[in-house]
């Protein structure tokens, strides 16, 4: 008895769901009912059977062949299924393509990242003004926030190069945007746009500069150490 069940279990199959359609399906416009009802499709689909019995599914949900029809009809309506007719076994059948309802998701999902990736880039320019205004001391003023702006959409420095700039000119007591342009205009130069890549040039030219002084230095030296001669007074 145990192992005819589990016989009939295994036999039954899985039906595997997209946990974004899961979620989402309320966002595409479905129902609870019409979600239901697509996974009753998809179960027989996914097991090769393409037009499944519309008496079977509505037997499956406990309702009427009309009331499936009719969940059908709206998402037909809705541009989530199609209707194709084909031929299967010999004979015109019709079968339902649900890949209008994930290429809604898809879309979906899309827009969603695309929110998320504007929103993310409207805080970096946030945080770019009020850096900014924290060290100048004072609000900008609309031609200095055009410039800024100006960076970021049309000379496309990235708001890590910026706030480094402002580093440099907080470091070097120059604190204005002429300053700072001419250190990002060096860097875009130099093909430096990230803060990795900044830190690295800046970590170079540091090791450069000490080593100048270290040669600068040792050549004094031996000037300072070298034979004294002696300088007589004519007449001595």
């Amino acid at each position: 008895m145990a192992d005819n069940v589990l016989q009939r279990y295994l036999a039954a199959g899985q039906t595997v769901i997209d946990n974004n359609l899961l979620y989402h399906y309320k966002d595409l416009g479905m129902t609870t009912s019409q979600f239901v009802m697509y996974l009753q499709f998809k179960s027989y689909q996914d097991r090769g059977n393409a037009s499944p019995d519309i008496r079977q599914i509505a037997k499956n949900l406990e309702t009427s062949e009309v009331h499936v029809f009719e969940q059908l009809h709206h998402m037909i309506t809705a541009g989530l299924v199609v209707q194709q007719m084909t031929k299967l076994n010999g004979k015109e059948e019709a079968v339902y393509d649900f890949t209008p309802l994930l290429n809604r998701l898809l879309l979906l999902l899309d827009q969603e990242e695309a929110g998320v990736e504007e929103s993310t880039e409207a805080n970096d320019r946030m945080k770019t003004f009020n850096n900014l205004e924290a060290e100048f001391g004072r609000p900008l003023s609309s031609m200095e926030m055009q410039i800024v702006n100006d960076w970021l959409d049309k000379d496309n420095y990235t708001p890590v190069m910026i706030k480094l700039a402002l580093r440099e000119a907080v470091l070097n007591s120059a604190i204005n945007l002429n300053y700072m342009e001419r250190i990002l205009q060096s860097w875009d130069r130099q093909g430096l746009r990230t803060q990795r890549d900044i830190e690295e040039r800046e970590r170079q030219f540091e090791q450069r500069k000490s080593g100048d002084q270290r040669r600068i230095s040792n050549n004094s030296k031996k000037k300072t150490n070298g034979p004294q001669i002696p300088i007589y007074k004519l007449g001595e």
